[in-house]
């Protein structure tokens, strides 16, 4: 898969700071060199682009009234300029980005080769320019502000449906934007509606303000985009640019807050373990206890503080594990684990994980099944290699048509098969599925939907993150499946699958354990 590029990305926007001139803004271009190469970061420098010609109407050319027909003709640089200064902030390291406001504008994009193309909030609706943009592969930017839910829900829509590249940025129009209208929660709502998009955080707020941005990141936002600038006796800067020290500034406190959330994935940290072991619990004799005595709840305690080479309570069970006593222990003496033969029941252990992890994946995927179904966990291989070899089939519907829902954990196969009788249609919910049919594989991403005809050899693997995919077939039979592996072929049904009577209750049929 392509890398994205939009992640940890900032977009520093010069603007009009640089005032159409070109000595200046490579000053501000090497005034952020050094910071962004010494904190190895991923920028853009971003130029605005109107065909000045066609885009201000030939009648308000000379209305000073307006002010923005006035510094846009007044920051005007001719297309040589832009092109020395877009090699010069190449040669600094810098990728390069530009917003267009016209047709035109996209054209010269085109011919200049940017990295990117950023589309402002005010073109954002802009459909003539928008159709015209969608006509090229650039990675596009688009900024939201003074956009509705709805309006984004289309601009989404659009460039999905353009098979584009593509992130938003949550921004808010006010130059510069007090706090009180920065709506930063928006940025979480986006995140969780547009879950394959970047989105980021266009920020014009005080540049002196860090904490914003910090609340941006902690929300989701992956991009940022600052304008920037530095001071001048000849040109005044405007008070919602950054100049590289403050630019140095945010950059520290984004650090900081990075570090702070730490990963995404919980990590477990050696001092935790350590500190939280101290306060366990251990499990003490509550009578004289003769050897070859079973311990039950009526023969034992927990109490606190735990010895060193003591059983704990956080790791003591009745369901799945039997205790032996090896030798004669007088009563309140603490239980050594030397002490105590401890028989497990692993597939037991192994089938109530393989339980506790499919719940975690449906939760983390939002798909909510109820309890209105039976489980099968088919085991080809043994529990003890279920996560390499093996799936979960939530069995919703049989009638004349059936409906399961299949869960693979991360890179799980299940074997080659095919069926007597059975057609499959799968349709992905979440994850990646690599589906092979009669020796052809096929990458399968959330949405994507696959046939597989009666006859037809074919198994399946999940991606790095696992897989959840929804089936709709015919009546399911069962002995309908023959496996190339005929060593699976001879296993009994209860041999090769454990069912799961009760969702809420785990209730298991324990023939596959004897």
């Amino acid at each position: 898969m392509k890398k994205n590029i939009f992640n940890d990305l900032f977009v520093l926007d010069m603007a009009n700071n640089h005032f159409g001139d070109l000595a200046h803004a490579k000053k501000i271009v090497s005034g952020f060199k050094n910071i962004i190469k010494k904190n190895k970061i991923k920028a853009s420098i971003k130029f605005q682009f109107r065909d000045l010609k066609t885009f201000v109407h030939n009648s308000e050319r000379n209305n000073d009234k307006n002010k923005y027909v006035k510094r846009f003709l007044f920051t005007e640089m001719s297309l040589e300029k832009f092109s020395e200064l877009q090699k010069f902030i190449k040669n600094k390291g810098f990728l390069t980005s530009c917003t267009p406001f016209d047709e035109r504008s996209v054209d010269q994009i085109e011919r200049m080769k940017f990295d990117l193309l950023k589309i402002a909030s005010v073109s954002s609706n802009d459909w003539n320019l928008l159709e015209r943009v969608a006509k090229n592969n650039i990675p596009k930017i688009i900024s939201t502000g003074g956009r509705s839910i709805e309006e984004i829900d289309k601009i989404v829509s659009f460039f999905d449906h353009k098979k584009q590249d593509f992130a938003l940025m949550h921004c808010i129009s006010i130059y510069p934007s007090p706090n009180e209208t920065l709506q930063l929660n928006v940025i979480s709502d986006l995140k969780k509606r547009y879950p394959k998009t970047t989105i980021g955080w266009s920020t014009h707020e005080d540049p002196n303000d860090t904490i914003p941005s910090t609340l941006a990141y902690t929300l989701g936002a992956r991009m940022f985009e600052k304008h920037i600038g530095i001071k001048s006796k000849k040109y005044k800067l405007n008070n919602y640019s950054t100049t590289p020290q403050q630019f140095i500034k945010y950059l520290d406190n984004l650090e900081l807050i990075k570090s702070t959330l730490g990963l995404e994935n919980k990590k477990i940290i050696d001092q935790e373990i350590k500190t939280l072991s101290l306060l366990e619990r251990g499990v003490y004799a509550k009578y004289n206890l003769k050897k070859n005595e079973i311990l039950n709840e009526e023969n034992i305690y927990f109490a606190f503080p735990k010895k060193n080479n003591q059983l704990s309570s956080g790791n003591f069970s009745f369901k799945t594990k039997k205790y032996k006593i090896l030798k004669n222990i007088t009563k309140d003496q603490p239980l050594n684990i030397a002490y105590v033969k401890v028989t497990e029941n692993k597939n037991l252990n192994y089938i109530t994980s393989y339980i506790h992890k499919v719940k975690a994946m449906l939760n983390y995927a939002k798909i909510d099944l109820g309890s209105n179904f039976d489980l099968e966990i088919s085991h080809h291989y043994g529990v003890l290699k279920f996560s390499k070899f093996g799936c979960f089939l939530f069995n919703c519907i049989n009638r004349s048509y059936a409906k399961k829902i299949l869960l693979l954990f991360p890179n799980q196969k299940h074997p080659l098969h095919k069926h007597k009788l059975k057609e499959e249609t799968f349709q992905i919910l979440s994850g990646v599925l690599y589906s092979e049919l009669d020796g052809k594989e096929t990458k399968l991403y959330p949405g994507d939907t696959q046939v597989v005809k009666p006859g037809v050899w074919h198994k399946f693997k999940a991606g790095k993150e696992g897989c959840i995919f929804e089936e709709v077939s015919s009546t399911h039979y069962n002995d309908d499946s023959i496996y190339q592996d005929t060593k699976i072929n001879k296993l009994k049904r209860n041999e090769r699958k454990t069912f799961i009577k009760n969702w809420g209750t785990h209730e298991l049929s324990l023939n596959v354990f004897k």
